[in-house]
């Protein structure tokens, strides 16, 4: 009997796994080696994937949220917002120049009425021992305010002796006359009174009191219908020429217009 090879009965048994779906007894430990490493790979790919949370939003700040929902200014408004620092400037410039903390001339006026005239003619020109000077008596009498001027200056004794008349001619029941009211002169306020002082005072009693009207400079104070000061630099009374509204004696240099107010626009 012949004996077989031992490396090809290992060949047969090799052919005979094969064909009943075995694996060759060479290839065994390669595989079995091999079987841990897919076992980790298939273990990996089952194992779920970390989930990363997504990141919150920073909250939005409320004035951010409302300059974003606020209307836009239209294209066509630009120009125009652009004007208006141009044309507040003009408009103050305008205007009257700012005040130097000085009280204005009307003011002045009704304090030096409250401290000198108040006591006869009343606390508003309603009258006493001195005429009245309210609702328009004034103004009757002084149409033209360069006369109030005068009698306020030089007084009763300087218009003259008791019974000179004085003021508006054309006066509805005539003119007044000196010491005709209760027997009581008027005052002269040239001593203790300066020549804006007067006129201060003068303007607040034919103005405010009695309704006159003046026409002022762009300082608020009086000027002539012109637009011609009263006052000079040094605070004294001129005529529109400029000259003095006074004589030495206290009279008027020029003659009052008692047809019309000096005041008053021509």
């Amino acid at each position: 009997m012949t004996e077989v090879p031992e490396h090809l009965l290992k060949r047969s048994k090799d052919r005979r796994t094969s064909l009943d779906g075995g694996t060759p007894a060479a290839d065994a430990a390669p595989a079995a080696e091999s079987a841990p490493i897919e076992k980790a790979t298939a273990s990996a790919a089952a194992a779920p994937a970390a989930v990363v949370p997504a990141a919150v939003p920073e909250p939005v700040p409320p004035y951010v949220e409302a300059a974003i929902k606020r209307k836009k200014i239209p294209i066509w408004a630009i120009p125009v917002l652009a004007f208006l620092p141009l044309w507040a400037v003009m408009y103050i410039g305008g205007l009257s120049p700012a005040a130097s903390g000085e009280p204005s001339q009307l003011a002045t006026g009704a304090t030096i009425y409250t401290a000198y005239c108040a006591s006869c003619h009343g606390a508003a020109g309603g009258g006493g021992v001195g005429r009245a000077m309210n609702e328009g008596n004034l103004v009757k009498t002084f149409p033209d305010i360069l006369g109030q001027l005068e009698f306020v200056w030089i007084g009763s004794n300087g218009t003259g002796p008791a019974g000179t008349p004085y003021g508006d001619p054309a006066r509805e029941g005539g003119q007044h006359k000196t010491l005709s009211y209760n027997g009581n002169p008027m005052p002269n306020f040239d001593k203790s009174l300066s020549q804006a002082e007067l006129l201060a005072v003068v303007r607040y009693e034919w103005e405010t009191l009695s309704d006159g009207k003046t026409t002022v400079d762009a300082e608020g104070n009086m000027t002539y219908a012109d637009g011609k000061p009263m006052l000079n630099a040094a605070g004294e009374l001129i005529t529109p020429e400029g000259t003095p509204l006074f004589d030495p004696a206290g009279k008027l240099t020029i003659q009052p217009n008692w047809t019309m107010p000096v005041g008053s626009p021509s």
